[in-house]
Order: C-alpha cells, then sequence, then structure tokens
C-alpha cells in the first residue's frame, strides 16, 4: 500500500526549526553577495574625485544592481523556503512513524512494522530499526514457544500425578512459575504467524516422546 501524507507539517516544531536555520544560511548569503556588489560601488561613490558625470554613472550601477537583485532574491528566497519545507518533510515524516514504532515497542506491540514513504530519508536508519525488532520478535517467539511447552507440561502433570504432597507442592510452584512468565510475555504482541507458531508449540508437546 502506497503511503500519502496529508499534512506538509508533521512535526512543526522540528521542520519550522530546520527552516529557520535554511533562512539564516540564506540570509548570510545574500549579505555576502550584497557585499561584494554594493560595498565596491559605495566606496567608488565616495571617492571626491569622481565628478557629476562619473558619479551619476556609479549611481546608476547602484540602481541597477538593487532594481534586478531585489525581486530575483525574492523568487530565490520563496523556492528556497518551499524546497527546505518539502525536505524537511522527508526527515519528519520518517522521523514520526519512528517515534510511533517506539511507542508500539514500549507497549510491548512486536507486531508492526515501520511504513515511510518512497522518497524520504532514514531508510538506512528504518533498515536497522526493522533489524532490531526482528531480533527482538524471533527471541521472544521462542521465549513463548518454551513458555507455552512449560505450561502444557504443568497442565500434564497435575492430570498425572500420585497423590505425593511433594509432588503436588513442587507442581505448584511449578505453575505459579509458570503462570508469572506468562503474564509478563503477554505484554508482547508478535506477528500473527508468530502467535500461530506458540500455540502449535503448545499443542504438539508430547512427554512420551521425549524419552525416545
Amino acid at each position: 500500500m502506497k503511503l500519502r501524507r496529508k499534512r506538509y507539517l508533521i512535526d512543526k516544531k522540528l521542520q519550522l526549526r530546520l527552516l529557520v536555520y535554511n533562512i539564516i544560511y540564506f540570509l548570510i548569503i545574500v549579505s555576502v553577495i550584497g557585499v561584494g556588489l554594493f560595498l565596491p560601488l559605495v566606496i567608488e561613490l565616495s571617492d571626491g574625485n569622481l565628478d557629476i558625470m562619473q558619479q551619476g554613472v556609479v549611481a546608476d550601477k547602484i540602481l541597477y544592481l538593487h532594481s534586478r537583485l531585489g525581486p530575483v532574491l525574492l523568487v530565490i528566497f520563496l523556492v528556497f523556503g518551499v524546497h527546505s519545507l518539502l525536505v524537511s518533510h522527508k526527515i519528519a515524516g520518517p522521523l514520526y512513524r519512528f517515534r510511533a514504532t517506539f511507542q508500539q515497542v514500549a507497549e510491548g506491540d512486536l507486531s508492526k512494522v515501520i511504513g515511510i514513504r518512497k522518497g524520504d530519508f532514514l531508510l538506512n536508519e528504518q533498515a536497522k530499526i526493522e533489524e532490531m525488532i526482528s531480533a527482538l520478535r524471533a527471541k521472544l517467539s521462542i521465549v513463548k514457544r518454551e513458555q507455552a511447552v512449560i505450561e502444557r507440561v504443568v497442565n500434564q502433570l497435575g492430570q498425572e500425578s500420585a497423590q505425593s504432597g511433594d509432588l503436588k507442592r513442587s507442581i505448584a510452584a511449578l505453575e505459579e512459575c509458570n503462570s508469572r512468565l506468562k503474564k509478563e510475555l503477554e505484554y508482547f504482541r508478535l506477528t500473527d504467524m508468530d502467535v500461530v507458531n506458540v500455540r502449535d508449540a503448545g499443542k504438539i508437546f508430547n512427554p512420551d516422546d521425549q524419552g525416545k
């Protein structure tokens, strides 16, 4: 499914901060260009050895540059601002998805994947986060399968145990341990395929096979 964003200000604080930085850089560049173009003419105009005609020529140059350079810089400023907003959108969008994924992981949900748009930045970071979540999901899937086997064993021992008090107490302790482990593992949510594997692990265990 192709992802589309209707809003260009995904993270207003971040994107506006980046825009302000770019505007500052733009103003610095414009200032350097302005000084390089106008300062020599201003110095030349202030030369007392120039006659009226020469001063008029220099003044015409200043007015010409001012009249031409102003509109050009304005257009460049607008294009620069729009471009900065679009570029920041390609950064803020993935960061927004990353934060949402981090929150899901913090809540124990490992079943989601990070979806970012084609052309967005931070693709390498997305791959590393996906790798981290996949590794964690695999480890938890193994732990949940083992817990399912333990639960199956506990149930079978409870059904087959004799009336021995020591054995019953051991089984009760194992049941409590299994219950605590199961409660903690229920905090995490895996993919549907992992859930099926966990259920199958609890169903297919046969203690008679352990001695074979």
